[in-house]
């Protein structure tokens, strides 16, 4: 069982409602069994109802060991995303807990260096930051093996401050009114880095719900 957050919620193409997370989140590094696996709230020790089913995925893929960017045969990923259609009957708001004040996701657009952010993870809650890289590289160790991103974006706390842990997996990356630019995936104890959103809805074919 993997533990993460959930980002926002999306439509699929068949019009139902569902939410949209991390591959290694939902279906744990191309683990998952897409309409079976069951998605719980919450999580971990303290996981209740079973709210969705894992509907689709983007595969990880690694690339070949020795391999790197300047060696031109890197295998690229573009995104870690995942979504689980909502059960029926399931309440479910496109809002954060009154408590977090801070505007629910909606609409999106493309990050830009310079661009204040927040989000809302399952480890470190609310935390505010700084997009301070676009366009970026990076390469994570996954079950499948070393997996190398391109089109990333680098996010760093405001201040020094701690903007994601392990745990906020998944969650959206949003400007001050609630548009939505990425999709939190990995980070080091320094920068955080996330998808971007427009990848995601395009590989995903879905939309904002």
């Amino acid at each position: 069982m993997i533990v993460g957050t959930l980002g926002c919620f999306v439509r699929l193409a068949n019009g139902d409602v569902a939410i949209l997370s991390n591959n290694h989140v939902l279906a744990g590094e191309n683990k998952g069994q897409r309409g079976k696996d069951a998605i719980l709230q919450q999580g971990g020790a303290a996981k209740t109802n079973t709210v969705a089913e894992l509907t689709d995925f983007i595969d990880l893929k690694d690339s070949p060991a020795g391999t790197a960017p300047s060696t031109s045969n890197v295998i690229w990923n573009e995104v870690d995303a995942g979504v689980a259609q909502v059960r029926s009957g399931v309440a479910h708001q496109q809002a954060y807990l009154p408590a977090r004040l801070a505007p629910p996701p909606s609409g999106t657009a493309a990050a830009a260096v310079g661009d204040k952010v927040h989000k809302v993870g399952r480890t470190t809650g609310l935390t505010y930051g700084e997009i301070t890289q676009i366009a970026v590289q990076v390469s994570i160790n996954y079950a499948p093996g070393l997996c190398w991103f391109r089109d990333c974006m680098v996010i760093e706390g405001l201040n020094g401050t701690t903007f994601a842990d392990h745990g906020d997996s998944g969650s959206a990356i949003l400007r001050d009114d609630g548009t939505v630019l990425g999709l939190l995936f990995a980070g080091t104890d320094s920068q955080t880095y996330a998808c971007d959103i427009g990848h995601v809805l395009n590989q995903l074919n879905c939309t904002m719900a």
